[in-house]
């Protein structure tokens, strides 16, 4: 029964990756001159072996090498700050999100401005994913977290009630590998571009 479930994982890994990899190879080389105010970008990053997304909002104010800064929360910070493009994507794969936010641009803007120094970076409930979503007018949420504690808990769940002789090791590090799965499986929708 372990193996039926480790084997769903991977296929369900497999069809996460194909229906990315369109989004992934037409985005490795972004052009930072097409970024505008108020847009949001993803920039993807590792942790170990597990794939996650940085989050940035696009600023109204460029730095000496003519790109706009981005906004962004982050764990190197501990809080929020405005960077250039550089120091942000960190070279990363990175594409416009999209997002719909509920007020402006400027009001957002604004709003994650007012933020700089004064958030409290958290991964599990202040992380950048977080940050867009609040100063966005879209609530305090961030579906990297959701669906990584969600998947992290059905592989504990499972392991403790599938395996032979569970153990804490095992309880731990299936629900540990899960979460960082599921983390992985939700990238953010890339933005359209008008043609």
């Amino acid at each position: 029964m372990q193996a039926l479930c480790i084997y769903a994982i991977e296929i369900w890994l497999i069809s996460l990756h194909m229906s990315n990899i369109h989004n992934i190879r037409r985005n490795l080389l972004m052009d930072f001159n097409s970024i505008l105010p108020g847009d949001f970008l993803v920039t993807d990053f590792n942790f170990g072996p597990f794939p996650y997304q940085h989050w940035s909002l696009v600023s109204d104010k460029k730095c000496s090498n003519g790109y706009y800064m981005l906004i962004s929360a982050s764990e190197r910070t501990k809080t929020v700050q405005e960077e250039s493009v550089e120091i942000v994507t960190q070279g990363g794969n990175t594409y416009k999100a999209n997002i719909i936010p509920n007020i402006s641009v400027e009001e957002i803007i604004l709003n994650a401005r007012e933020q700089i120094g004064v958030w409290k970076y958290s991964v599990t409930d202040r992380n950048c994913q977080h940050f867009v979503n609040f100063v966005s007018g879209l609530g305090l949420t961030s579906e990297q977290v959701k669906v990584g504690m969600a998947a992290g808990i059905v592989g504990g769940l499972a392991t403790t009630f599938l395996s032979e002789k569970p153990t804490w090791y095992k309880i731990l590090g299936v629900a540990v590998a899960c979460a960082g799965i599921g983390v992985a499986g939700s990238k953010a929708t890339a933005k359209k571009e008008d043609a």
